[in-house]
């Protein structure tokens, strides 16, 4: 069986297998009736808005989300699957960049971030094939066997029982000798990334949170009240607070927001269905993996046993042509040494990425919270981030939250954001070639 979501031009196209073991169903969309009047709406339906909305259903507050698509239809649907700890700098560069309690509190998140996950997961009884094996990072470069030896180091110093991989034991625990060293991080693991969006937005319906499917926000603004007033084509919805979770796919609903950050396509490949000898040699113990190639390769089984390749590439429109070939090619070069791997699927989509490369959180105006900018850590730290929004919400002070509030920023020649990908993407791709 196969899902075909084809909203906003942009086809989201996998065989229910890909998701979960048992697929979960889309939820059943609230109709939206004019003037419907909550205490916090949440726009965007991806892990962090229906993180943000689960966390203040619990707490007793009215609900409602809307999405221009449906629940996991963005980068949340479309990602590898990777629940990975940490953010994407290492923690000594955090340290330096936020000194203080500042750096100490985001440490934490990224640190903690998978158990939110897997709690959630728990606590909800959410079908989404969730794995916590921990995440596997092998070095594809003679400077990431360096950086990995480092990042073992670094959170093993931290209290977190890494380990360094080498030789045999990596290969058997990958299922392939192209890498010498590599560790071993325990916080992480793997889902079905749409079955872990729909099973999320189940939860907060059964907590009466209300969510309403292809419905865009075509104007929102604050009225003399303070209380906020959003406009679809289908109603008016009024909220006290409102929490913008849209992610790469910001429009300009916010001011300044789409030019923030620099949306990335990230693409997947899987093939069909492998042969159990090839099953039992790829990520033997339930692992998922990704290098340190300067873009990056991720990989991981599916549970009816298909190999999953995720990795980013240039792209400034819907198409992935050139993405897909690269991964194809990397994921023969690792582990067509087994057998013939037959690809049967291709999908992408977009992530958001700032210029430090760490998540943001921003308060355009009174009563209005949002983030945005995992920066590729997308499973984990957006679950968080809802988490923040919802404490922020509920009125928590801007000091206690673990991420800081910033202003909204701007990308230096945004304009031009497609040429600067596809050059650093050629750039990132001779480093890698060259360095091995």
């Amino acid at each position: 069986m196969t899902n075909h979501t084809t909203l906003l031009g942009e086809p989201l196209q996998l065989p229910n297998s890909l998701w979960a073991a048992t697929a979960i169903d889309a939820p059943v969309a609230v109709p939206l009736k004019d003037n419907v009047i909550t205490d916090v709406l949440i726009v965007g339906a991806g892990f962090t808005g229906l993180s943000a909305a689960i966390h203040l259903a619990e707490e007793g507050k009215r609900v409602v989300v809307v999405d221009a698509a449906e629940p996991g239809w963005g980068a949340s649907g479309r990602n590898n699957g990777q629940v990975i700890a940490g953010l994407k700098l290492d923690p000594e560069d955090i340290e330096r960049a936020y000194p203080g309690q500042t750096g100490k509190k985001l440490l934490r998140l990224g640190s903690e971030a998978p158990s939110v996950v897997f709690d959630l997961i728990g606590r909800y009884g959410i079908d989404c094939a969730a794995t916590r094996a921990g995440w596997i990072q092998p070095a594809f470069t003679r400077s990431g066997i360096r950086a990995v030896e480092q990042r073992c180091r670094s959170w093993g110093a931290r209290g977190v029982a890494t380990r360094l991989l080498q030789g045999k034991e990596l290969a058997a625990l990958l299922g392939t000798n192209h890498y010498s060293v590599g560790w071993l991080d325990p916080r992480g693991g793997g889902i079905q990334p749409l079955s872990y969006a729909r099973g999320l937005a189940h939860a907060a319906q059964k907590l009466g949170a209300a969510i309403h499917c292809q419905t865009r926000i075509t104007a929102l603004r604050k009225k003399t009240d303070g209380h906020w007033e959003a406009t679809t084509p289908f109603g008016t919805l009024h909220a006290q607070q409102v929490i913008v979770a849209t992610g790469a796919y910001a429009d300009k609903l916010v001011p300044g927001l789409r030019t923030s950050i620099v949306p990335v396509r990230t693409a997947q490949v899987a093939t069909k269905p492998l042969p159990t000898p090839m099953r039992q040699h790829i990520l033997p113990q339930g692992h998922v993996s990704s290098d340190t190639r300067q873009l990056l390769t991720s990989f991981r089984l599916s549970p009816d046993g298909r190999l999953v390749m995720g990795g980013s590439g240039a792209t400034a429109g819907l198409k992935h042509s050139h993405i897909v070939p690269y991964l194809h090619r990397a994921g023969e070069q690792l582990f067509g040494h087994l057998g013939k791997l037959e690809w049967e699927y291709q999908w992408s989509g977009y992530f958001a990425v700032t210029m430090d490369h760490l998540p943001h959180v921003h308060e355009p105006d009174t009563g209005m919270y949002v983030s945005l900018g995992c920066n590729g850590r997308g499973i984990a730290v957006s679950t968080s981030l809802g988490v923040q929004l919802a404490k922020r919400a509920l009125g928590a002070t801007a000091e206690s939250l673990d991420v800081p509030i910033t202003s909204i920023g701007t990308v230096p020649f945004h304009a031009f954001r497609g040429i600067g990908v596809a050059v650093a993407t050629r750039y990132k791709r001779l480093q890698d070639m060259l360095l091995q």
